[in-house]
């Protein structure tokens, strides 16, 4: 192609609203190179051809797609590329009914501050054996549903018709999790067949609260694990093993927080 049928980053810009530093960023993420790139100015130039690309990649960021996932997208094509999009949007759904809830209970229990809260009720019971396969991975609080559902997405998909329907998908937290904090997290996938298992839960004792739908979010989900923290902390108890977060089949969706524990010997 000829220099003069090449746009410079500033033409380039102009012809797709895009600032020259997001054109940099994109180049240094691999999503957009340029055409030409001057090895004496340094100046980039573009192909006008390009720009189709240049508002799809604006478009997927003004609804909040992460570039990792931008760079997926462009990388595929026709029912695969729709099926990453398709994804995205459900996820995106879910987090904005999940804010929805969670501004619903802040606007009431805002209205009504001065009224304590109840604490979450806990209970106690038996675990039994649960042989399981998992993946560990890191995240912050604001990408955490993102990364448990597609974590449990792959894990399904690995266990086949080894899951156990039985048995609860959990989630355990190995570190913090926080805006800043990012676990680790252990996302286990309950199966049947022990010997492809990645490890297995052993029989036990754990202290557990239901979740209702609006807390199951953070920050507000924190309070449950203060309170079976507690529990497994009080009198003759102490906490063994990681908090988790419990997720049981079925209509209505329901989670539970629990924390494993050990009685000391008198």
């Amino acid at each position: 192609m000829s220099a003069k049928a090449r746009l410079s980053i500033g033409e380039f810009s102009r012809l797709t609203w895009l600032s020259p530093k997001a054109l940099r960023l994109y180049e240094r993420r691999g999503l957009l190179l340029p055409d030409f790139v001057d090895e004496y100015t340094g100046y980039r130039y573009y192909r006008p051809s390009q720009a189709e690309r240049a508002r799809t990649i604006a478009l997927l960021r003004r609804v909040g797609m992460p570039l990792e996932r931008i760079g997926a997208v462009l990388g595929s094509t026709g029912q695969h590329r729709r099926a990453l999009i398709e994804a995205y949007r459900v996820e995106t759904t879910r987090a904005h009914q999940r804010a929805v809830v969670l501004l619903d209970g802040l606007a009431g229990s805002l209205a009504d501050e001065e009224t304590p809260e109840d604490p979450p009720s806990v209970q106690s019971r038996v675990v039994t054996p649960r042989a399981f396969i998992s993946t560990t991975l890191r995240t912050t609080a604001a990408d955490l549903p993102a990364h448990i559902e597609r974590s449990a997405a792959g894990l399904l998909d690995r266990a086949g018709a080894t899951v156990d329907r039985a048995q609860p998908l959990m989630v355990v937290y190995h570190g913090e999790v926080s805006w800043e904090s990012d676990g680790p997290i252990e996302v286990r996938v309950p199966i049947v067949d022990r010997a492809a298992a990645d490890g297995v839960e052993p029989e036990g004792m754990e202290f557990y609260a239901e979740v209702a739908f609006a807390e199951v979010q953070f920050p507000t989900i924190l309070r449950f694990f203060d309170a079976v923290r507690d529990a497994a902390a009080r009198g003759a108890y102490r906490p063994s093993g990681s908090p988790r977060e419990i997720y049981l089949e079925g209509d209505p969706f329901r989670c539970q927080v629990a924390q494993r524990y050990i009685e000391l010997p008198n």
